[in-house]
């Protein structure tokens, strides 16, 4: 009864969400010059019970009694915008779903959730100083997406998610790619779950450019598998103009593409179906993706987007506040056709007068299955002097499945698709885009070492020399990951 109360709680929300809130006002400049492009369907009222056979999932735990135990939950409260924890329900489709998920989580198997909340770079070390003293301070942590991790497995302070009680990663509220990608000797030591917040990188466009410049409709070449990096390059460079006609490219001017080339820049590997290292005979990672000749092209073409052509504002890291802020000066103001960022800025964008739709990264080429993207927010860990491993399990599981369960019809299908975004393709390109996410060992285990870094900071050297780039960091970066193996594998 009580979870039927909530399904329809949940879903009341939407309704209420989908009857009161308010669609910006277009902004489309210019006379238009393809009205047969429909770029402008709004969502529609069905989009509130797409999840609604989630409701009747088994989630196969069972009747668990802890007797009134605090589970103690590690991590930092403002790292992410939405929240993991709610103190009241307040009317807010995502904060009353994760009231109610932590409650009925609570009243179900009888423990009391406690927080600890601490810098993201001290979540781990955090961790590991418990378990060096032995007291067993936490249950659960969401770490950062790699400070710590590697020190921590090494020495034996992650619990295996493999030997964890009642969690089973094989159903569909898990992250599949975590323990396709890494795994370290058969074990795993890091997750991700519908628990977790994403915020992949995506692509904006600008809907009235779109139009006026008669390009071809974005959404139907994601659907046809032709969204690629060359089709995106090509219709930037039909967009770019010097619009005051002084010569020179600034501030004034209009652009294919904008994009700040630094942390977010690294998912345009993945993108292209490549993934930083692949195992070796031993399996052990090297970095060898990046001297194939279909890496080399990646560098080229995007080299050749950044810097050919005037297609691209290349955003200065000092201003990228301006990006991930309400103000968006050039996106904003119409001059860029297509945005590279993330779905942080989906919030700000709310009040975005400017039509405009989301797209997936684009892939290789027409080939290439899937459109892909790394996932790079917080990691779910479990300490391993937990206090009960049972109890872990067991509400890691229930964390999980009660948010594919709740929180994600609240967080997708209300907020995302009748609210941030304008238009049901944009929610069709969203939930595209979630399944995509893949992750990468290079960058979950790396420490943020210079191979991670590798393809912006060779772009931001206005350089395709990988190799070069590659002899000099690659040896350290690979023996660094190799240490952690061989020290997991020490672990027996």
């Amino acid at each position: 009864m009580k979870k039927m109360i909530f399904a329809v709680l949940v879903f009341a929300l939407a309704a209420g969400f989908l009857s009161c809130s308010e669609k910006p006002a277009a902004n489309n400049t210019g006379e238009t010059q393809v009205s047969s492009q429909d770029v402008d369907a709004q969502p529609t009222e069905e989009k509130a019970d797409e999840f609604a056979d989630r409701q009747n999932i088994d989630d196969g735990l069972g009747a668990f009694d802890f007797g009134g135990e605090a589970f103690t939950v590690i991590y930092e409260i403002a790292q992410m915008v939405e929240p993991y924890f709610a103190e009241e329900q307040i009317g807010s489709p995502i904060n009353d779903a994760v009231y109610r998920r932590n409650l009925d989580i609570e009243e179900r198997f009888n423990i009391k959730f406690k927080i600890f909340d601490t810098a993201y770079d001290r979540i781990v070390a955090t961790i590991s100083k418990s378990v060096m003293a032995g007291s067993g301070d936490y249950d659960f942590g969401l770490a950062h997406t790699y400070v710590g991790l590697s020190g921590a497995i090494s020495k034996g302070h992650l619990y295996d998610w493999n030997k964890t009680p009642a969690v089973d990663m094989d159903k569909p509220w898990w992250n599949a790619s975590v323990k396709e990608r890494l795994s370290i000797r058969g074990r795993v030591f890091v997750a991700s779950s519908d628990y977790v917040y994403q915020r992949p990188g995506v692509i904006y466009f600008n809907k009235a450019m779109i139009k006026n410049l008669a390009l071809e409709n974005p959404y139907e070449l994601v659907r046809g598998g032709d969204w690629t990096w060359d089709k995106l390059s090509e219709m930037a460079a039909r967009a770019s103009a010097d619009l005051n006609g002084d010569g020179v490219f600034d501030k004034n001017d209009q652009y294919g593409y904008a994009h700040w080339v630094a942390w977010q820049t690294v998912a345009v590997i993945h993108s292209n179906g490549l993934f930083l290292t692949e195992n070796d005979e031993d399996g052990y990672p090297r970095f060898t993706p990046f001297l194939t000749e279909k890496m080399k092209t990646v560098f080229e073409k995007y080299h050749d987007l950044i810097y050919v052509g005037n297609k691209t504002f290349n955003i200065p890291g000092s201003e990228e506040v301006y990006y991930i802020g309400s103000t968006t000066p050039l996106f904003g103001s119409g001059q860029v056709l297509f945005l590279h960022s993330n779905t942080e800025l989906l919030k700000p964008f709310a009040g975005l007068e400017l039509e405009f739709g989301m797209l997936p990264l684009p892939k290789y080429d027409k080939l290439q299955k899937d459109y892909r993207c790394m996932g790079d927010t917080q990691m779910m860990v479990i300490p391993s002097d937990a206090k009960n491993i049972d109890m872990s399990g067991v509400i890691s599981e229930a964390l999980s499945v009660y948010s594919y369960k709740y929180v994600v019809p609240a967080v997708y299908s209300v907020m995302y698709a009748n609210r941030y975004l304008r238009d049901e393709e944009s929610y069709e390109m969203f939930n595209l885009i979630r399944k995509g996410i893949v992750y990468e060992f290079a960058w979950t285990f790396g420490e943020g070492n210079s191979m991670a870094y590798a393809f912006p900071t060779v772009i931001n050297q206005k350089s395709t020399d990988i190799v070069s780039f590659c002899e000099k960091n690659a040896p350290n970066a690979e023996k660094a990951l190799a240490k952690l193996i061989d020290s997991v594998s020490a672990l027996d």
